[in-house]
């Protein structure tokens, strides 16, 4: 299944310092069969060549985890009137870095609507969280993945 084009509209484009940017809910599941949630930002995800799949570069250890023991998650993506709920399937990853580079495969996608405005949780970037969260390593980890891909 293709990446939807509302969701593919959302995960896509640079984040640029000073915006109000959307944090993703990507939730996993933990051994003990509980939700993980982690927030990724789309430093962190892109949409693969021909919308064909959902890429992430991923830093915690308890996410990477999950994934790495059972291979699913679910992306949470929220846009002007609809959430959009995608669950994916590992199709391979790599670690770069200390980064869990990773392709996923859409297999299902949920669009909820009710019709009235929703606000995604969100957060401001700043060089700050850039620096953090090492943003550059981010991106040379999903570029490493693009260039590698199978």
């Amino acid at each position: 299944m293709a990446v939807p084009d509302e969701v593919a509209e959302l995960l896509e484009g640079s984040v640029e310092v000073g915006a109000q940017e959307q944090a993703f809910p990507f939730i996993t599941v933990d051994a003990h069969g509980y939700p993980h949630a982690a927030l990724l930002s789309r430093v962190e995800m892109e949409v693969g060549p021909d919308r064909a799949d959902i890429r992430a570069a991923l830093r915690s250890a308890r996410t990477r985890a999950n994934l790495e023991r059972q291979g699913r998650a679910l992306l949470i993506a929220v846009g002007t009137q609809t959430a959009h709920y995608v669950k994916m399937r590992l199709e391979r990853s790599e670690v770069t870095h200390d980064l869990l580079a990773c392709v996923f495969e859409v297999v299902d996608h949920t669009a909820d609507s009710l019709g009235i405005s929703l606000t995604p949780i969100g957060y401001r970037a700043d060089a700050g969280i850039a620096r953090a969260e090492r943003w550059d390593l981010t991106v040379d980890a999903l570029r490493d993945l693009h260039d590698r891909r199978q």
